[in-house]
């Protein structure tokens, strides 16, 4: 036909194969919301550290502190500019970053300062 030649591809096989991927199981009950605000948290004996919040979440909160060791029992979180206090707890500590868990439900910190 007006001089085309008929090509004939070879066709390779290539067996697939399936490559399962193991990712990590995700315990959290509550997803996270990144933010980047700042805080204070007030421990039992009255001391204040300012850190950043991280992230939120329904259930907890990631902060960074200059000395997240110095956390320990229960402590209140205060986002000021979010209007909000809750009652915390160390869960973990990766480098300057805290994982906190709420103890109680947050409140409005204005109603709390009164």
């Amino acid at each position: 036909m007006y001089g085309c030649r008929s090509r004939v591809l070879n066709r390779i096989e290539i067996p697939r194969r399936t490559l399962a991927i193991e990712r990590p199981r995700d315990l959290r009950k509550f997803g996270r919301r990144p933010v980047f605000k700042a805080a204070v948290i007030e421990l039992h004996d009255g001391q204040r550290l300012s850190g950043t919040v991280l992230d939120l979440s329904e259930g907890g909160a990631r902060i960074k502190l200059p000395e997240p060791e110095r956390l320990n029992g229960e402590f209140y979180l205060e986002i000021p500019g979010d209007d909000l206090i809750v009652k915390c707890r160390l869960i973990r500590i990766d480098d300057a970053i805290a994982g906190l868990s709420y103890v109680r439900p947050p409140r409005r910190l204005s109603w709390v300062r009164k």
